[in-house]
């Protein structure tokens, strides 16, 4: 449709495992005549695909950050001069699409728009897959159409006592048990993909440690907000496990969320604490707990009953 005569996949280093196979069926195409010169018989139609390997790194899920690694430069993302469809991948116009973006296109060239317009909502036609796990019986791939209600998919997979419902990966945000009516669609919540479930045995704080913990690893380190700020909402956090918070720490957390919201060079610095202020917001009383009452601060005591707690749940 947009006259390439080249196509890419971009395969992250954590996928390796999947090469082989994807090396097989790209072969296949070839022999069928698929690919390459002539496709399908039609003269001038020359097309082919190959496989480039990542190094690992999550930032590069970004679009220019991903032609960076492509080109063996160090995976960061670009300033935004040109659009990748202007100078992209080694100063040439690039199409950039997610492989389920590919897969749906399949699915609407073969079945008719109609179809496609058929299923999901009116603002979110079509399907999605979602990546269900944690705290449930039936954990797998599910495709569902837009504008399923949360509590389906909970009900779906056999959920045990949900709790507190991450969607989108840990730049995504946070549901508690008021929200389980909402749907899944670009209207009301949103979702790439990832659905985990946590139960009231979880600790919430631990996995937003997690989740901090991930994007400090992760960043880049090109741009100072979100470089220093996964840093700094580390340490509060840590501060917050350890019962020495005030409630000024959680408003400082938002604050720095917002500064590395406007201010971040990618979408991975300016999403980092998107689910941690979400999650403050919406579990009022899990957090008012973690508050140093007494003001005791750091000539706070040991205290063996608190440092225990973490591990009550493995009492069963």
């Amino acid at each position: 449709a947009v006259g390439a005569r080249e196509g890419i996949i971009y395969l992250r280093a954590e996928y390796y495992w999947m090469m082989e196979q994807l090396n097989d069926v790209i072969s296949d195409f070839y022999k069928r005549g698929f690919l390459g010169k002539s496709v399908a018989g039609i003269g001038g139609f020359d097309f082919d695909i190959r496989i480039q390997l990542g190094a690992g790194s999550y930032v590069c899920g970004e679009e220019t950050a991903l032609l960076n690694s492509m080109e063996g430069k160090r995976g960061e993302p670009r300033t935004k001069q040109f659009y990748p469809t202007e100078k992209g991948f080694l100063g040439k116009p690039t199409q950039i699409n997610n492989v389920e973006t590919l897969c749906a296109i399949a699915r609407v060239v073969e079945l008719g728009a109609e179809h496609f317009l058929k299923t999901g909502t009116e603002l979110s036609p079509g399907t999605k897959l979602l990546s269900v796990s944690g705290d449930c019986h039936l954990p797998g791939i599910y495709e569902i159409e837009w504008g399923t209600k949360v509590s389906d998919i909970l009900e779906w997979c056999q959920a045990v006592d949900p709790y507190y419902i991450q969607v989108s990966g840990p730049s995504g945000q946070c549901m508690s048990k008021s929200e389980f009516d909402h749907k899944i669609s670009l209207e009301d919540i949103r979702c790439g993909g990832s659905f985990m479930i946590f139960n009231a045995n979880r600790d919430i704080l631990s996995i937003l440690q997690n989740f901090t913990a991930f994007f400090k690893h992760e960043s880049c380190g090109v741009c100072t907000p979100c470089r220093a700020g996964n840093f700094i909402v580390e340490r509060k956090l840590k501060r917050i496990a350890n019962g020495l918070a005030y409630p000024v720490d959680y408003e400082e957390i938002k604050q720095w969320g917002k500064i590395m919201q406007m201010t971040s060079r990618c979408g991975l610095g300016q999403a980092a604490t998107q689910t941690l202020s979400m999650a403050i917001d919406k579990f009022p009383e899990f957090f008012a707990q973690k508050v140093d009452q007494k003001g005791e601060g750091m000539n706070k005591k040991f205290n063996i009953e608190r440092a225990l707690q973490p591990y009550e749940r493995f009492k069963d």
